[in-house]
């Protein structure tokens, strides 16, 4: 097989492979991870049921896919906001506008890691993934807060008690959002008013 064969086969492997993921996530969200079937997530894709056995073992591999990538992203973000120029606060600034804007795009996405925290008590190794990641994420905004309090831009404070009123505004701005898109244009708060919490 030719180079441009083997590069030409592996395009079409992961367009089919995201063409899974991304059928398979509303799936899941409206019926769970217990209650979701190969065949469900075969249909929505509009494959045949076989074929996605080629491309993943289990829904729990599709189902660990879809965490993976959506919570590289997240931490992703947050890494490029420490590592990126500018003081503290404007670092800070940076992320939650990223963040705010993956709530009004992907809402589904953040309810999605509530339901395998909340609602998926008999996956343990997935809720102890995301559990995982969302640390990593977690880390590295502490380290910002911390910055921003020894400069003087973040209000004083327990860093792990800030970062987690920010993260818990977002899940609520992103549950609303999922289940009302209305809000997205007339409701939600922009990055400004949600880094009022911060302000010292």
């Amino acid at each position: 097989m030719s180079p441009r064969s083997v590069e030409a086969n592996q395009r079409l492997h992961e367009e089919q492979r995201e063409r899974i993921l991304a059928a398979a996530l509303p799936v899941f969200l409206r019926k769970g991870l217990t209650a979701t079937k190969m065949a469900d997530i075969a249909a929505a894709a509009e494959m045949g049921y076989g074929s996605v056995y080629h491309y993943f073992p289990d829904k729990e591999a599709i189902f660990t896919a879809l965490i993976q990538r959506e919570m590289q992203l997240g931490m992703q973000h947050a890494r490029e906001a420490v590592e990126r120029p500018g003081t503290p606060w404007e670092r800070l600034e940076w992320w939650l506008s990223r963040a705010m804007t993956w709530v009004r795009k992907r809402p589904e996405v953040l309810v999605f890691m509530t339901q395998v925290l909340v609602n998926e008590p008999a996956h343990e190794q997935l809720r102890g993934l995301v559990y995982q990641l969302s640390r990593v994420t977690q880390t590295e905004l502490q380290q910002l807060i911390v910055q921003g309090q020894e400069a003087g831009q973040v209000v004083a404070g327990n860093p792990d008690q800030l970062v987690n009123a920010i993260q818990s505004c977002l899940q609520g701005f992103a549950i609303q959002a999922a289940f009302d898109r209305e809000l997205v244009e007339e409701g939600l708060p922009d990055a400004q008013m949600l880094l009022r919490i911060l302000k010292p």
